[in-house]
């Protein structure tokens, strides 16, 4: 996490934190809002990309500066100072108070016996009166500055999708309405429903460590109530905590951040050195932010969920057909986590003489090849509802009835390696035209109980499928020559109705005891239905599948 580091005018030091986008101007929407006449209204533009911190200058008639150097766009570095009219800021890349909230936030404990037994309202203090009924000029321009400044952040936090960012602007932006020594903002985790400290905020950065009051904490988090109270060690409803007298506060703001009935945490707000600083309005202010911050975190958590869901999908697409992931996504199929027995079939493919392929052509021709290359194969394994397992190198492993079986798995994958060769001689006619060399495949197929599932560490895991009918379908692959698809005795048995095979000699593979019978797939016997090939669109410089065969055509 990134921030801007700012001067006030009593000496001490503002944190402004920054998100991965921040706009920088004296526009009050901006996330590092300027209050300097010299600035523009939109200045510069910060933002993280590809790992690095880039400040661009948007056309400012004063210009931005860099450790004195007039810049338009630059990384900066921690420790930079950056210059906006006349305002100087010092980047830094250092963690913000937010961030190590936790290390600076103690709690207090309090006697055995409960010490709160009633819900707790503002006491005492004044409301926002109707103009009219206000004859202080002074009080009106007051209320009038904090009710404006409270709308600005009202609708900074609309906009702040960063929770980390939204409390610490909060935080900032709270110290200047009101008379706040110390702030914390404490968030519900919802994985363990326990309240943990996420944002600090102190007014003068070397004060000693936050104490907080768990009598306090406890009686928001258990009323859904805020807690006003101008002398926290007389107020009689904390008598004897023993928290509140550790802590030493004196005026204290405390409210909960609740939307549509669910506490999402909680804004702690102390004055160690005056009591009565904190008047009922300051709270009704308070609790109203509380309540937008409540909104944007609902909105936040929603986001991720859907962001999550999205990224699950597009990992989805890489491995299942189309028609499963919306399914799988939604719910209405579940994959099963871990490792379970499954009849599957099993197809391995690679590139032959690859490794001399590369050594005489440049990487770039390589990648673009190989792009090609797998987005056919890949189609082709979809359409035939197979499940793409990875890539290896120059290698293809694919599943045929894992994690979802469909009827005639075997059927589909011989169908799948026919479509792949099919694909290949498409992309040798427009490797020929360029005069490139082609490419050649051989392919292995074998099916069987093997056990599929997500396996990997807890950080990194995968679908895939181990056991002994795929390693036999790797070694089919192995000895596979140029564009010949091989499949085991038990593959060809399942298939043989509809795809015709020539029995090889048997081989001997690594693993396996005794010789295995093999076949060589010739093609589809005739009246087998198939997806058509793909072929090369000179017009869209694209591949493209033309519409599938009506079931009454009968293919050779």
């Amino acid at each position: 996490m990134a921030k801007f580091i700012r001067n006030r005018a009593d000496g001490g030091l503002e944190e402004i934190p920054l998100g991965d986008q921040n706009t920088i101007g004296r526009q009050p929407s901006s996330t590092v809002t300027l209050y300097d006449p010299r600035s523009s209204g939109r200045h510069a533009y910060l933002l993280w990309d590809e790992g690095a911190w880039k400040l661009r200058d948007l056309g400012s008639s004063n210009g931005t500066f860099v450790n004195g150097l007039r810049i338009q766009t630059t990384m900066l570095q921690d420790g930079d100072k950056v210059q906006f009219g006349t305002t100087v800021l010092t980047f830094s890349t250092e963690a913000l108070n937010a961030g190590v909230a936790a290390s600076q936030v103690s709690f207090a404990a309090e006697s055995a016996e409960p010490l709160i037994h009633s819900r707790v309202d503002g006491r005492g203090h004044e409301t926002f009166l109707p103009v009219d009924h206000i004859p202080d000029v002074e009080q009106l321009k007051q209320d009038y500055e904090k009710l404006r400044i409270a709308s600005e952040l009202n609708q900074a936090i609309g906009l702040e999708a960063d929770i980390d960012v939204l409390l610490g602007r909060i935080l900032d932006e709270v110290f200047k309405l009101l008379p706040a020594d110390r702030g914390v903002i404490l968030l519900m985790d919802p994985a363990t429903h326990k309240l943990e400290v996420r944002a600090t905020k102190k007014r003068r950065p070397d004060d000693d460590e936050i104490v907080l009051s768990n009598t306090v904490i406890n009686e928001v988090f258990g009323s859904g109530a805020a807690v006003l109270t101008s002398d926290a060690t007389l107020d009689e409803r904390f008598s004897g905590a023993h928290s509140v007298v550790a802590s030493g506060m004196r005026s204290t703001m405390c409210v909960p951040m609740i939307y549509r009935s669910q506490l999402f945490g909680i804004v702690h707000l102390d004055s160690l050195f005056a009591r009565g600083v904190f008047s009922n309005k300051d709270l009704q202010i308070l609790t109203g932010l509380a309540a937008q911050a409540g909104r944007a975190i609902d909105n936040s958590y929603k986001a991720k969920k859907i962001e999550q869901s999205a990224l699950a999908k597009r990992d989805f697409e890489r491995l299942l057909p189309p028609e499963l992931v919306e399914q799988i996504v939604s719910g209405k199929v579940q994959l099963q986590r871990g490792g379970e027995l499954r009849e599957t079939t099993v197809l391995f493919s690679d590139i032959r003489g690859f490794t001399q392929w590369t050594e005489s052509h440049k990487p770039s021709h390589i990648v673009s090849i190989l792009n090609d290359y797998f987005e056919l194969m890949v189609d082709a394994i979809h359409r035939h509802h197979g499940t793409l397992d990875k890539f290896m190198g120059d290698g293809i492993m694919a599943l045929f009835g894992a994690p979802i079986s469909y009827e005639e798995d075997e059927l589909n994958a011989v169908l799948c390696a026919l479509d792949m060769l099919e694909g290949l001689d498409t992309l040798n006619r427009k490797l020929d035209e360029l005069q490139q060399d082609p490419v050649h495949i051989g392919i292995g197929i074998n099916n069987g109980p093997v056990i599929a599932g997500y396996m990997g560490s807890s950080k990194s895991m995968e679908y895939t499928a181990i056991g002994d009918h795929v390693n036999l379908a790797a070694r089919l692959c192995g000895v596979a020559e140029k564009g010949q698809i091989l499949l085991s005795e038990n593959t060809y048995r399942a298939v043989q109705e509809s795809i015709a095979a020539n029995p090889l000699p048997p081989v001997k593979v690594k693993g396996k005891r005794d010789p295995q019978n093999i076949f060589e797939v010739q093609g589809r016997r005739r009246g087998t239905a198939t997806m058509n090939t793909p072929h090369w669109d000179e017009t869209t410089g694209s591949f493209s599948v033309p519409t599938a065969p009506d079931d009454g055509d009968t293919i050779d």
